[in-house]
């Protein structure tokens, strides 16, 4: 059975007290992130989703989604940066959208922890992030400059 054959028949819910905390890997983030998966691409839709927090100062590495991500800041301040722009302040209730294949990465500012509800499109192949390399402490200052 394929993805888009499996067919949920009720309502399903996951309690808070339920579900998994796991550490943001250094290999893919800088400083402490935490994830908590609230859905994955086996639940109904092709779109997992999840709310990381960023300590302040913390940061993805730069990615790309080969079918975009919503990301809705839920808690504190933060940065996006799409390559070769300048960086974005983001707070709470900001939505942003990064269209397929574009180069970004996100996180804290240096001053505040940042929280947001990360929904990300997932391909035919199961596959939802490139992950490329980290972004560099001199781009990480500068963006909290512009």
């Amino acid at each position: 059975m394929d993805l888009q054959q499996k067919i949920i028949s009720s309502q399903t819910i996951k309690k808070a007290s339920q579900q998994q905390v796991i550490s943001g890997p250094d290999n893919i983030f800088t400083g402490t992130v935490t994830i908590r998966p609230l859905t994955d691409i086996t639940e109904g839709i092709n779109a997992p989703s999840a709310y990381v927090s960023f300590n302040a100062s913390s940061r993805s590495f730069w990615h790309t989604h080969p079918k975009g991500q919503y990301l809705v800041v839920t808690e504190g301040e933060g940065l996006v940066q799409e390559w070769g722009k300048p960086a974005e302040k983001i707070t709470v209730g900001d939505v942003i959208y990064c269209p397929p294949g574009i180069k970004h990465w996100h996180g804290a500012s240096n001053h505040s922890a940042m929280t947001h509800l990360a929904l990300t499109g997932t391909d035919e192949n199961g596959k939802n992030v490139d992950w490329l390399e980290p972004v560099a402490d001199d781009q990480y200052q500068q963006a909290n400059q512009d």
